[in-house]
């Protein structure tokens, strides 16, 4: 399997990212699994996208306090 990226319009498998960094992070992260066998999905990286987004907003929520 060949892993679908555009760089400069920041998407995987169709996938638009907001931000260099947490398309970086995704890219390493299905990347890196795709090495071990893993063979991922649409859904996969929208869940990723989505677990980044998340874990970025409640750094910045802790941050406040």
């Amino acid at each position: 399997m060949r892993l679908d990226i555009d760089k400069n319009s920041l998407t995987i498998m169709g996938v638009q990212f907001e931000n260099k960094q947490d398309f970086r992070i995704v890219w390493h992260s299905v990347s890196t699994n795709m090495f071990e066998g893993w063979q991922p999905t649409v859904k996969d990286v929208e869940h990723l996208k989505k677990k980044i987004m998340v874990l970025r907003e409640k750094s910045y929520d802790e941050k406040e306090i």
